[in-house]
């Protein structure tokens, strides 16, 4: 597996299931920072149960912190509504845990009860939207 970068884009080149490329999420602005942001994730597809929170590839994050990249953001699109959570890449580089399943790549998990969580109404979520998508 390995990490490819299309400009601001970043994607996961995965060998089983053979797929083309994976999604991971993108560098943007938000708040006047440069920050990475995942993929929109889905509680009841993505929440890793057993850390409380959602995985983060590490070679993606070693990639983040050599562009000087600071700040990862997670939009979460669940039942209860649509909020952010922010963090340090350092946090998940350091203070992660780090995971590994069969097919999956070494990641780092980071808890989001630790993480800044911003709660977004509707209004907000469009234009958050148009940023982070």
């Amino acid at each position: 597996m390995a990490i490819i970068r299309k400009q601001n884009k970043f994607f996961l080149e995965q060998f089983y299931p053979k797929v083309e490329l994976k999604y991971l999420g993108k560098v943007t602005t938000f708040q006047d920072t440069r920050i990475f942001c995942t993929h929109i994730k889905k509680p009841d597809i993505h929440f890793y149960i057993k850390q409380q929170g959602y995985p983060v590839n590490e070679e993606l994050l070693q990639m983040l912190k050599n562009a000087q990249i600071h700040y990862i953001l997670i939009p979460e699109n669940g039942k209860t509504g649509f909020r952010l959570y922010i963090t340090e890449v350092k946090n998940y580089l350091y203070n992660g845990i780090q995971i590994k399943e069969k097919h999956v790549e070494q990641q780092r998990i980071f808890p989001l009860k630790e993480m800044r969580k911003i709660e977004v109404n509707e209004s907000q979520k469009e234009k958050i939207l148009t940023i982070i998508t």
